[in-house]
């Protein structure tokens, strides 16, 4: 028997089995595709969350910088957020008070990829925001240790004439200072917790007993300087004229020629295992930043001549001198200087800095945070910094925009 080719079609079409057939592959296809697209969604939906937290944390982190380091911060905790096996380039821009920031990811797929869909697209945004501080200035000197008796010790011939500035000492000693007769103090304010201290027949202007001292908002700034290998080792510096570059400098080195000139090449010096004996002559660096790994130190004797200035931008802007964190506590002390013109951070919290007889400071822009602090026959003349506060230019309530 034969049959015309409309014939058979129209008993297929009849055919009910053959329709169940059909029916039935196309709704698994379907079922399929919406399973298998859940799964690849929910997938994506995860990295995109992941994703949303790095980025996230990345504007608000990189609005604590200066406006020039917000971007490469934000790229930095960006990065340390992804997992493992994923390298993005976000981007960013910024003003005053924001941060922007964005980044694209092309997500695999699995079971959509059978139906021709390889990448599901996500991308990511935030903007964190900062409120503009008041300008107020914080103390152009911090006096950390809060149980030290003396922890701050003006004596016989010490002038210090500083009438915008603010002393800070978390001293709750007694006494948590000693001021001796011969003193003169020019200070906007002396802030003291402890509620004892002792004045010798002189007068303390502005002084401000049980008072609520600033908190280090510096430290948990500065930048890590990681261990690297000695680039100098030990030596004597005897030449009329040395020049000096940034390295590591280790063990003990002395500068001998009272005449000498040093000059310091802008950048970053870190003293470890030792520290340097300086013994006159004049020093001079423009953007140079001093880093001490241990409990080295530099000891300034004998008619020093010192103009140092710290970065004004970069890693290291605006600051002179600091040290690794928690380190044990030791001396460091100025003898006898004819002049030190120094302008920037000085952050050495496990010191105990004394300045001794004719140690003259003469400062633009300067703050020190120090363990203890004893000032002896010395004369000063110091302004603050102009923000006098942590990196994050000025702002306050830094958050995530709405």
């Amino acid at each position: 028997m034969t049959f015309s080719l409309p014939r058979l079609l129209e008993r297929y079409r009849r055919h009910h089995k053959g329709n169940v057939t059909m029916i039935f592959a196309l709704t698994l296809t379907a079922l399929l595709g919406l399973t298998g697209g859940a799964i690849d969604y929910y997938s994506a939906w995860s990295v995109k969350s992941s994703l949303q937290d790095a980025m996230d944390a990345s504007v608000l982190a990189g609005l604590h910088r200066d406006t020039d380091q917000r971007a490469a911060e934000a790229g930095k905790v960006f990065a340390s957020n992804l997992p493992a096996d994923m390298t993005l380039t976000p981007t960013y821009a910024t003003d005053a008070t924001t941060l922007s920031g964005q980044a694209s990811y092309q997500s695999p797929t699995l079971m959509l990829g059978l139906i021709g869909i390889s990448h599901l697209p996500l991308r990511v945004a935030a903007t964190a925001i900062g409120t503009p501080g008041t300008g107020t200035a914080g103390p152009c000197i911090l006096v950390l240790d809060p149980t030290g008796a003396q922890a701050l010790l003006v004596n016989s011939g010490a002038k210090i004439v500083a009438p915008e500035c603010e002393i800070h000492v978390k001293s709750k000693a007694s006494p948590a200072a000693i001021f001796n007769s011969g003193s003169s103090l020019d200070f906007k304010k002396l802030c003291l917790e402890g509620s004892n201290v002792i004045r010798n027949s002189t007068t303390v202007n502005n002084l401000s007993l049980s008072c609520a001292t600033a908190a280090d908002s510096w430290g948990p700034t500065l930048p890590a300087v990681a261990d690297s290998a000695c680039t100098a080792s030990n030596g004597n510096f005897n030449d009329a004229s040395v020049n000096l570059s940034p390295g590591t400098y280790c063990g003990w080195f002395n500068f001998n020629n009272g005449a000498a000139k040093v000059n310091f090449a802008p950048g970053l010096y870190v003293i470890k295992n030792g520290g340097w004996n300086v013994n006159g002559g004049t020093w001079t660096g423009n953007g140079v930043t001093f880093y001490f790994a241990d409990t080295s130190k530099i000891q300034f004797n004998s008619g020093i001549a010192a103009s140092l200035s710290a970065p004004t931008s970069g890693t290291y802007k605006n600051v002179l001198f600091f040290e690794k964190p928690a380190l044990s506590k030791s001396d460091f002390i100025f003898n006898n200087a004819k002049s030190n013109k120094m302008t920037g951070l000085i952050w050495l919290p496990s010191r105990n800095v004394t300045f001794n007889a004719q140690s003259l400071m003469d400062s633009d822009s300067l703050t020190m945070v120090i363990n203890r602090l004893i000032v002896n026959q010395t004369a000063w003349n110091l302004t603050p910094e102009t923000t006098n506060k942590s990196s994050s230019g000025g702002l306050t309530n830094i958050r995530l925009a709405k």
